[in-house]
């Protein structure tokens, strides 16, 4: 209760967790059930001195439970930094790794063999060298209508066994 600013009820649960605890103190070395023995310790309060023992008692719990929230409150408040930090930090890494889109062309070098061999067998690493530069234009840009000036600019056979290729390397696919 004292973590959430409620001091009556922490005094309240306080005061109540006192006297469980003492009644359960009482019963103890006697051996009997601390529910005989509640009558027994409320006849103590008659006394004033009994009381002001058990308040010194009370207040003593109380004070230590309040230290103990300003404690545990800093303790959250440090976690929450905490977390709060690494969950930026987590954030910076993420969008310092943001991948940048790159052409098909360019992020064939940066994968192993395996991984780049097309549908056909060929490796499109080597069947990009080989193209005409006209070829390796159209396929830097993507553009299909260059493409197809290039088709038109070239011999038929020349620009099938090229094309082909492509195809077998996975640079070009027929759908």
């Amino acid at each position: 209760e004292e973590m959430k600013g409620n001091r009556k009820g922490m005094q309240k649960l306080a005061t109540q967790g006192q006297i469980i605890s003492q009644i359960h103190q009482l019963a103890e070395p006697m051996k009997r059930p601390p529910r005989d023995l509640v009558p027994r310790f409320f006849e103590k309060f008659e006394r004033e001195e009994s009381r002001a023992a058990f308040q010194e008692g009370v207040d003593h719990f109380a004070k230590h439970l309040i230290q103990r929230a300003i404690v545990k409150k800093q303790e959250q408040e440090d976690e929450d930094k905490k977390a709060q930090a690494e969950t930026e930090e987590a954030e910076e890494a993420q969008a310092q790794q943001e991948v940048q889109p790159v052409s098909l062309v360019e992020a064939m070098y940066t994968m192993s063999l395996e991984e780049r061999m097309g549908p056909g067998g060929l490796d499109p690493v080597e069947v990009f060298g080989t193209l005409p530069e006209s070829l390796q234009n159209c396929f830097k840009t993507g553009d299909v209508e260059t493409l197809k000036q290039v088709a038109q600019s070239m011999p038929p056979k020349e620009f099938e066994d090229h094309f082909q290729r492509c195809i077998d390397s996975g640079l070009w696919s027929k759908a």
